[in-house]
């Protein structure tokens, strides 16, 4: 079976070598890449002052709403590895980042364990199962939150650090397990829903093998990243 398989299996079939996709994926090598522009950073803006009646100009309307945030931020504690902070697309894609941060709300990711483990391809986890069954269980990589989302096309690509949603042959059965692209792979390009990447503690998930637990998984109001060290005269 090809390791490099992005699927989620169905019944009591064999987990396939890496369910970036529920198993039962397509092989990746037949995946194409598409190219867009990366989403802009959300500007937030102060309401002014209405003008007076007769300066048409300067009016302004009175309910003017302040733009929507267009990211999220979401630690996730690895046992005995540290934390990464991953940033959430919320403008590429809305319901898989609503989806992933509801279930992380929920606290459904804690004490989930990563049950494929690729080498310069992923890491996985998100299925439930893997909180009680052994590692290597057929039926590993077959579990999910009990709901699916719609395949959201997005302009966000599959490099080292994204986060994208594992899901099986069909296109809208996305659930719970996500994956982590250890390196670029253009390959997945547009077949795969990438919603976010990881900003801080990418050298991690290098680190991360086959039974690693998610100690913890919270939502973060803000985040901002640390500043470099000042060189030393």
């Amino acid at each position: 079976m090809n390791p490099k398989t992005l699927f989620l299996n169905r019944g009591m079939l064999p987990v396939l070598a890496l369910t970036l996709c529920a198993c039962q994926s397509p092989s990746m090598e037949q995946t194409q890449a598409n190219t867009k522009t990366p989403p802009e950073i959300a500007v937030h803006e102060t309401p002014q002052p209405p003008a007076p009646p007769d300066d048409k100009a300067k009016e302004t309307p009175m309910n003017q709403k302040e733009p929507k945030a267009q990211v999220a931020y979401v630690k996730m504690t690895i046992k005995d590895k540290g934390d990464l902070i991953i940033e959430l697309d919320l403008k590429e894609a809305p319901k898989t980042s609503e989806n992933f941060l509801n279930l992380v709300k929920d606290g459904f990711y804690d004490g989930i364990r990563f049950h494929r483990v690729v080498p310069k391809f992923v890491i996985q986890a998100g299925d439930p199962q893997s909180k009680t069954l052994p590692m290597g269980h057929p039926q590993l990589g077959t579990g999910g939150s009990g709901k699916n989302i719609k395949f959201e096309p997005s302009n966000l690509k599959h490099k080292r650090g994204a986060i994208g949603m594992a899901r099986a042959q069909d296109p809208d059965s996305a659930s719970s397990q996500f994956y982590i692209c250890l390196e670029d792979l253009p390959q997945l390009d547009g077949n795969y829903i990438i919603f976010g990447r990881v900003v801080e503690g990418i050298e991690i998930i290098d680190k991360v093998r086959i039974g690693d637990t998610i100690e913890k998984a919270v939502v973060l109001e803000k985040w901002e990243p640390k500043k470099a060290d000042s060189p030393s005269n």
